[in-house]
């Protein structure tokens, strides 16, 4: 894509076919093939620093919580 849009800047006709929401859609809802289109992103990916699993997320959570609520909340649960 990034060769076809060098050679042809500012047309979108020439990387539609790559870059339409359908192929998007596919590799997520159908193949989970990540090769097979674009992916959008922002800067936020650059603060991306762990990929946990979701019971590593939910459970980081909860110990997160748990200490917040231990420590700084400590005095209103008595």
């Amino acid at each position: 894509m990034l060769r076809i849009e060098a050679e042809h800047p500012g047309q979108i006709d020439k990387i539609y076919h790559i870059v339409k929401g359908e192929n998007y859609r596919a590799s997520f809802q159908e193949t989970g093939d990540a090769q097979s289109s674009v992916w959008s992103c922002g800067p936020v990916m650059g603060l991306i620093e762990s990929v946990p699993t979701c019971d590593e997320l939910v459970r980081g959570m909860v110990s997160e919580a748990e200490a917040v609520i231990q420590g700084r909340l400590a005095e209103m649960c008595r």
